[in-house]
């Protein structure tokens, strides 16, 4: 899909080179895949949320008990029943020893229900959200290789303006000297080289700033291979607008990732309705307590309860202050807002979807009518010099030739990379951005 041919170095540094590096120095990509890697632990956290759970509690500690029981009916072997018996027993300060296992398996829990459903989805949106970081990536990467490319074509135009328009100040101050120049024809050619001069500093530091950017990716951001004349023009083909639209309608990652987090504001309003209030649960619980010691009748009381339990716990609350219903109402805003946000990216993305295809569009005759320009500008360019060597064109006209000249130069391969890197912005859009692009760039 994607085309550029460059330059053969040892030790040039290409696109692969800086995407490898990238992948092990970029802050915000290295944050995306640890998101990911949690994510995937968020959906096994939604695969438990209705399985059983076991818990088991023990303690051990200090108590002191006293009951009393008055009215009782007693009977025991060999004795007659008696009614309205005492029993008084007393514990102080008694060694406690308590254990329970238990089991609780939810049967019914709209809320667990929702939770699930948010911890899949959040799952979901960390694996787009990587696949968004890699493409992010590989944006970043071709922009700021290109920012390099593009600042080192400026200063090597740049003193090239600069030994040209060096060359001719020297022949007219020689000229001058002979009498066979005015003194307006050097002022013009000095002012013109110093104003050169000024534009190679500020491209030096244009150039500077753009190699510590790329140098945020990589080590070596000051040797890199250089653009071909050929920008792989003719593997241009595109679909119709309409199509592309609808392809990034369905599969942008951005507009995904919007989507998922609708889903989650809806499980949120699911979690606080009044449906999901009630909660039914199997649960299983075997318990024993002893607690023995000394006590207000005896040296050595000793009370033992053990308990097995199986049944259904059916709970539902009954007044929260108002905190569920609060929670309700904020969850419909939030679901509201999402929907929103979900519009606004929409616009945003197809907005910028149209620009990308309309330049790469135009971008075959664009190319082509700048490398006719730089042509004719060159044409220009020789023939002025040749008008200003007999005087029939001024110092004025040659300067401005020169200016031409250097000027559609550098349009033509900032076009040039304007053209590569729309190709891959257009497949961000669409989401079928990938390394293969950058492969293919480097072939």
């Amino acid at each position: 899909m994607l085309a550029q041919v460059l330059s053969a170095h040892v030790f040039a540094a290409d696109l692969l080179d800086v995407w490898k590096s990238a992948q092990t120095k970029d802050p915000a990509y290295i944050a995306s895949r640890f998101d990911q890697l949690a994510g995937e632990r968020r959906r096994e956290q939604a695969e438990s949320m209705f399985r059983p759970n076991v818990f088991l509690s023990a303690t051990a500690g200090y108590m002191t008990s006293n009951s009393s029981t008055t009215g009782a009916y007693f009977s025991a072997p060999a004795m007659p029943p008696a009614s309205g018996a005492v029993f008084n027993t007393s514990v102080n300060g008694g060694t406690l020893t308590r254990h329970t296992l238990g089991a609780v398996q939810p049967l019914y829990n709209q809320e667990r229900a929702a939770q699930k459903s948010q911890l899949r989805t959040s799952s979901d949106l960390s694996d787009l959200s990587w696949q968004l970081a890699q493409q992010n990536l590989i944006l970043l990467v071709a922009e700021r290789y290109f920012d390099v490319l593009k600042a080192e074509e400026s200063l090597r135009l740049a003193k090239k303006q600069e030994v040209a328009i060096g060359q001719m100040y020297a022949e007219i101050k020689k000229r001058q000297q002979l009498g066979d120049a005015a003194q307006t024809d050097l002022q013009e050619a000095a002012q013109k080289l110093e104003a050169t001069k000024v534009g190679i500093v500020n491209a030096q530091m244009d150039l500077k700033v753009k190699q510590l950017a790329l140098g945020d990716l990589m080590a070596d951001s000051q040797n890199l291979k250089q653009l071909s004349s050929q920008a792989g023009l003719d593997s241009l083909s595109l679909v119709s607008l309409e199509q592309v639209i609808a392809k990034m309608r369905n599969q942008n990652l951005g507009l995904r990732i919007a989507a998922l987090s609708q889903d989650i504001t809806r499980s949120e309003i699911a979690k606080h309705e009044a449906i999901a209030s009630p909660k039914v649960d199997l649960v299983a619980q075997t318990s024993r307590e002893r607690l023995s010691g000394s006590g207000d009748y005896g040296s050595s009381a000793s009370n033992t309860a053990t308990n097995h339990m199986v049944g259904v716990q059916l709970t539902m609350p009954l007044y929260t202050g108002g905190y569920r219903q609060a929670k309700y109402e904020e969850s419909l805003q939030n679901h509201e807002k999402a929907k929103a946000e979900y519009d606004r990216i929409t616009l945003e993305v197809e907005r910028s979807l149209r620009q990308v295809w309309l330049a790469l569009n135009t971008s075959k005759d664009r190319i082509r009518a700048l490398a006719d320009a730089k042509t004719v500008s060159q044409a220009r360019l020789v023939a002025t010099r040749n008008g200003h060597r007999v005087g029939s064109r001024s110092t004025l006209e040659l300067l401005g030739a020169e200016v031409d000249a250097i000027n559609s130069e550098q349009a033509l391969f900032v076009e040039q990379t304007q053209y590569l890197l729309n190709r891959l912005r257009l497949s961000a859009l669409t989401s079928d951005l990938t390394e293969a692009d950058l492969k293919i760039v480097n072939a």
